[in-house]
């Protein structure tokens, strides 16, 4: 009889521990990704639009002749990408919704028009 409990409560078991699923990843180590080209003077794309309560990993290609960097003031981001290179950056923290501005800081460039909108919902 005690035999019989025990193989019952180990197929229980097991069958709990299937229900939960094999992901460890809380909802806060999600990660959303953007990915934008820089050139001379301007990102494409120059809008983004993510979901809301992940982390934001922004991927920067710089395809013009000088160096360029995101920065995106509200959320701490500043990447900056030396001639025809490629880097990315993630948020620290999940992106809470609203609209944030980001530019490129290197001197002149966000006044020569290298401005876009991060929209997250």
């Amino acid at each position: 009889m005690k035999l019989a409990t025990r193989a019952i409560l180990v197929l229980a078991l097991a069958g709990a521990l299937a229900a939960c699923g094999g992901s460890t990843a809380s909802p806060s180590d999600a990660v959303v990704e953007a990915t934008l080209v820089g050139t001379e003077f301007a990102f494409d794309p120059n809008a983004i639009e993510v979901a809301a309560g992940s982390k934001l990993k922004i991927t920067l290609e710089n395809k013009g002749t000088l160096e360029h960097d995101i920065s995106i003031d509200a959320l701490g981001v500043m990447l900056l990408v030396p001639v025809g290179q490629t880097l990315a950056v993630t948020t620290e923290k999940p992106v809470p919704a609203g609209t944030y501005d980001f530019y490129c800081a290197v001197a002149g460039h966000k006044e020569a028009g290298m401005v876009g909108t991060l929209t997250v919902k």
